[in-house]
């Protein structure tokens, strides 16, 4: 078997190693969930900025196509030849003035004419747009002002007289149209974005915007059509354009489209992109970095700290083990001789204290126990020796010289009954030997204790009838039990002996056979001496007597009781004593019923 000391120090490394494992796998849990918490959040900041870039960009693009779209606004030009407006006049005040009579005019707003498709006023609307020419110019020095120059435009311009102004950049291809824009019910400043393909691999972003025309208004027609001059000037050009001195609502209206190749944008988008995938990466490097590197020091520590209690344990453990190796040298010291616990003023742990103090009590009893021992063995070689004595006085007697045949048989009848008297004490001597090597078995088969018991009181009478003893029998007959009838027999003929002994002349004896709640009861009192407190402890022992120096007249030498307790606890029951000084004692046995 393993010393106690290596036990004690392995026991500690494998607690030390599972409590140290318990608490890295915390520590490295706990840290993990909170970095893997800080990533979290880190990364969605880093999303939350890479989405408010892109807006950002996307919005600085959109601004910068609608910007342009808006310039373009300002720079569009309108050309009308009035030549072929037959008996149409345009006058000051905003209106197309047809005459057709000499005697009045009718003035109808350009806008009207424009905005109205009804039956009524078609007529009139024909009639207008087909005395007009309109053409759409731009200043081409003025373009791109405010739009990156790497990014390729297109833009397309539609007027409500039906115009179009295509950039060259379309290269013949156009954006769709829907001339119901110009309704007087839309709004008349107005714009919206969208992606489209201007080709099978040309994918580009677009503003639509609707406003008013800002620019001037020049005939390319000689004739004179605006109102005379101011007197006494020719007037400024702003006087010959009614548009200019108009409100913006009742202007003729432009619908651009512009459009321009995202390449760049999307360029920077990908940046934005890349950035945000390194960050990310360099998010997760770092996490994966912080992790080793917890691990790394909760093995150094680990590590350390078990070196440490590797060095420590054993030391520590030999230095709490040292009360026992001071108790186990006081145990060394103990004999047959000495039963002393020799531990004088040394203190012990409480952990050992009642060790120490359960250790003294057994040793007492030991000491007692061979006290008992050593007397029993003194009463036992007393008793075997008078009997063995008086066989040999006897047979010596006998053969000094010739004797008749009836002196001879009164010699032997003495011989046999000194024989009988070892018999029975060496028959006592190995019953014990049995039972303490647990060799001793039952034999059950169905018995009528009160018969028995019968039995038993008339195998004792005559002993109790020397001493003047009366004896009473009390059993509710039959009272029968599975169980061994020898060991019972045994048990009730020791008891009787005991209070035939230990009786007072002319006193009495009552035994008592009874059933309850299963169990059978047996019960021998007497009106002996009784027995005193302390002996009531010792009196199932062997080889005890409560008077050593008092020789029995039998040979039960302190084994009966001794017996009579081993037999009971064979057969499951149990034993108890009352007594009385003076007065008398009473053993009650309790024996379980097998059979009904």
């Amino acid at each position: 078997m393993k010393s106690l000391q290596r036990s004690l120090t392995g026991y500690f490394l494998v607690l030390l190693v599972v409590a140290l494992g318990a608490v890295s796998f915390f520590v490295y849990r706990n840290t993990q969930i909170t970095l893997e918490e800080k990533k979290d959040a880190t990364a969605r900041l880093l999303l939350a900025q890479y989405e408010e870039d892109c807006r950002k960009e996307n919005a600085k693009f959109d601004e910068g196509l609608l910007t342009q779209a808006r310039t373009l606004a300002q720079l569009v030009q309108f050309y009308f030849d009035w030549s072929r407006t037959r008996n149409w006049e345009y006058h000051p005040l905003g209106v197309l003035m047809a005459s057709p009579s000499p005697f009045g005019y009718v003035q109808v707003p350009l806008w009207v004419a424009e905005g109205t498709r009804g039956a009524v006023s078609w007529e009139l609307h024909r009639q207008v747009v087909a005395g007009m020419k309109t053409q759409i110019k731009l200043k081409n020095s003025d373009l791109l002002r405010h739009v990156d120059e790497q990014v390729t435009a297109y833009f397309q311009i539609n007027s409500a007289w039906g115009s179009v102004y295509h950039s060259q950049s379309l290269r013949g291809r156009s954006f769709s149209f829907d001339p119901s824009v110009f309704s007087p019910k839309t709004h008349v400043l107005d714009w919206e974005f969208d992606d489209t393909r201007l080709g099978p691999d040309l994918q580009v972003r677009r503003v639509m915007l609707k406003a008013p025309a800002a620019a001037r208004y020049i005939p390319l027609s000689s004739r004179y059509l605006f109102a005379p001059p101011p007197r006494g000037g020719r007037g400024t050009e702003r006087d010959r354009d009614p548009y200019a001195r108009s409100d913006p609502s009742s202007r003729p209206g432009i619908f651009i489209q512009y459009a321009a190749e995202t390449t760049r944008r999307d360029e920077t988008l990908a940046l934005f992109k890349s950035n945000l995938d390194q960050d990310l990466a360099r998010l997760d490097q770092e996490t994966e970095a912080s992790l080793r590197g917890l691990t790394r020091h909760l093995l150094a520590i680990n590590g350390g700290t078990f070196l440490t209690a590797l060095v420590g344990a054993g030391f520590l453990v030999r230095r709490g083990l040292l009360p026992l190796r001071r108790l186990s040298e006081a145990v060394s010291h103990v004999s047959e001789k000495d039963f002393r616990l020799q531990i004088g003023d040394m203190r012990f742990p409480r952990e050992l204290e009642p060790i120490v103090e359960r250790l003294t009590q057994t040793l007492e009893q030991l000491k007692q126990a061979c006290a008992r021992e050593k007397q029993a063995t003194a009463d036992i070689s007393h008793e075997l020796r008078t009997p063995l004595a008086a066989l040999l006085t006897t047979t010596e007697v006998v053969l000094r010289k010739p004797r008749s045949a009836e002196e001879y048989r009164e010699a032997l009848i003495e011989c046999r009954a000194s024989a009988q008297h070892i018999h029975q004490a060496v028959e006592r001597l190995l019953a014990l030997a049995r039972l303490d090597a647990g060799v001793d078995r039952l034999r059950p088969q169905p018995v009528d204790v009160a018969r028995l018991a019968e039995q038993c009181v008339a195998l004792v009478r005559p002993l109790a009838d020397q001493r003047g003893l009366k004896m009473m029998l009390k059993a509710e007959t039959p009272s029968p039990i599975e169980g061994d009838p020898d060991k019972l027999r045994e048990i009730l003929t020791n008891l009787l002996h005991n209070a035939i002994q230990y009786n007072h002349p002319e006193g009495q004896i009552e035994v008592t056979v009874a059933r309850n709640n299963g169990h059978l009861h047996l019960e021998v009192s007497d009106t002996g001496v009784g027995i005193s407190p302390e002996a009531r402890k010792h009196i199932f022992e062997r080889f005890y007597r409560e008077d050593p120096s008092r020789q029995s007249d039998g040979l039960h030498a302190g084994l009966g009781l001794a017996i009579v307790k081993g037999y009971v606890e064979l057969m499951g029951g149990s034993i108890d004593v009352a007594s009385t000084e003076g007065q008398g004692s009473t053993f009650s046995v309790h024996l379980p019923v097998a059979r009904q």
